[in-house]
């Protein structure tokens, strides 16, 4: 009987995340392995990989890892460790994790077109995105049609298959924001404060405002994956936002708006599926105030409340 790559793992008997919990465990368990037996990278890559690491890049590293089909490798030998060292997918996960671990990804980087994006130069060939960026500048603003000009579009098919694209709602918004010059530069970044009396409230003072921008190419065909675009999103509010009643206040209330979002719920990026249905609906309202604001992407992923 020839040892496998479960073999290992299940001979070195973990009960948590070895390195980090900001990693799935099976992702962390078998990085901890692959650290012990492979080698190319360490714990402290992998960690600052998780600390850095959008959800997007997490996602794509699990991909990775999976791509090497570690839990089928057998050879007369047992698991045959050079085959897989030796192999340009390792060789590349190597690189992708170290890279974002180094440099702190694209969330930080904000230089989009970076070897955390693989797929960047296969839309927009590095020698085009100057000219693009110099007609933007004749023309005052970013014009998506003068990416046909240099060959930018949709892979052909895309239409059949999928209500996303690549180029629309990837390609575009990241060479709009590259050249505004950040995430802070886009018209969404700098809409103003407003005000609501809607949902009960009266003259709720609020701002809603990206954070980041998270995605991941539509390649179905390669991955078995769907694509989406998004913005991680603030959602700033008074805190001293309540509810219109005719009763009259006891001493001890607290403003609505600091009862539906307590201290748990606050300062903290989170899925929106982690907040209530209540919570929801009042963001997703405030949200929608935004809605002529927001024309390279339409969907949030990730919100932050803050009460003012």
């Amino acid at each position: 009987m020839h040892t496998t790559f479960k073999d290992i793992l299940l001979k070195e008997d973990y009960t948590g995340n070895m390195i980090t919990k900001e990693l799935p465990k099976q992702l962390d368990n078998t990085l901890f392995t692959l650290i012990h037996i492979l080698g190319g990278f360490d714990t402290s890559d992998v960690i600052n990989f998780a600390r850095h690491a959008n959800h997007r890049e997490k996602k794509l590293l699990n991909k990775m890892v999976n791509d090497l089909h570690l839990y089928d490798k057998v050879s007369v030998r047992g698991f045959d460790k050079e085959s897989i060292k030796n192999s340009s997918r390792y060789r590349a996960l190597t690189i992708f994790l170290k890279t974002i671990a180094d440099t702190g990804g694209a969330d930080s980087l904000m230089e989009q077109k970076s070897p955390t994006d693989p797929y960047f130069d296969e839309y927009v060939k590095p020698e085009y995105k100057d000219y693009i960026f110099k007609q933007w500048d004749k023309l005052g603003k970013a014009d998506y049609g003068v990416l046909k000009y240099f060959n930018v579009g949709e892979h052909e098919g895309t239409e059949d298959y999928t209500d996303f694209r690549n180029v629309g709602d990837i390609v575009y918004p990241l060479l709009v924001m590259e050249w505004l010059g950040g995430i802070e530069n886009t018209d969404f970044a700098q809409a103003p404060w407003m005000e609501t009396s809607e949902m009960g409230f009266e003259n709720l003072k609020f701002k809603v405002e990206p954070i980041g921008f998270d995605y991941l190419y539509d390649e179905s065909v390669d991955f078995g994956e769907s694509g989406y675009a998004c913005w991680d999103i603030r959602v700033l509010i008074d805190k001293d936002g309540d509810l219109v009643t005719s009763e009259p206040p006891s001493e001890w209330d607290e403003p609505f708006i600091q009862t539906l979002f307590p201290e748990s719920a606050r300062n903290k990026l989170s899925s929106f599926r982690n907040y209530t249905e209540d919570q929801m609906e009042t963001i997703e309202s405030l949200w929608d105030h935004y809605d002529q604001y927001r024309d390279l992407v339409n969907q949030f992923c990730r919100v932050e409340v803050v009460l003012v």
